[in-house]
C-alpha cells in the first residue's frame, strides 16, 4: 500500500477534527511500529500535535510531528481587521516555531 509514496508517510493519529485531541504516547508505540513495517519513509504524526509538549512526544515515537492547525490559529490571531500581518505577526509566529523546534529537539529528533 505505501509502495507508491515517497518523502515521508504522513501518520494521521486521531480520527476526527484536527487539533481537538491528541494520541496517547501508548497509541503512538502501538502505531508507529506498524507503519514502520511497511516502508522505509520518515514517518511524521500529525493532527492532534499542537503543543510543545505533544510535538516533543510525537517526535521522540516518530521521525518528526507535524504542526499546522495551531500555527494558522497563532497567525490568524495576529491579522489586522482586513485580514492583513500586523507588526505581531511574524514575531509571534517565530516563537511559537522556535518553542516546537526546541521541544522536538529536545526528544532527539529533527522536525519533517
Amino acid at each position: 500500500m505505501l509502495s507508491h509514496a515517497s518523502g515521508f508517510v504522513y501518520y494521521v493519529s486521531i480520527a476526527g477534527i484536527t487539533g481537538t485531541r491528541t494520541a496517547s504516547a501508548g497509541d503512538l508505540r502501538a502505531a508507529i511500529p506498524r507503519v514502520r513495517a511497511a516502508t522505509s519513509l520518515p514517518v511524521a504524526v500529525g493532527f492532534g500535535v499542537r503543543t510543545p509538549e505533544q510535538a516533543a512526544q510525537a517526535a521522540s515515537i516518530a521521525d518528526g510531528a507535524v504542526v499546522a492547525s495551531a500555527l494558522l490559529e497563532t497567525l490568524a490571531g495576529t491579522l489586522d481587521a482586513q485580514g492583513r500581518a500586523t507588526a505581531a505577526t511574524l514575531p509571534t509566529v517565530l516563537e511559537q516555531i522556535g518553542g516546537l523546534a526546541t521541544a522536538v529537539r529536545a526528544a532527539g529528533r529533527q522536525t519533517v
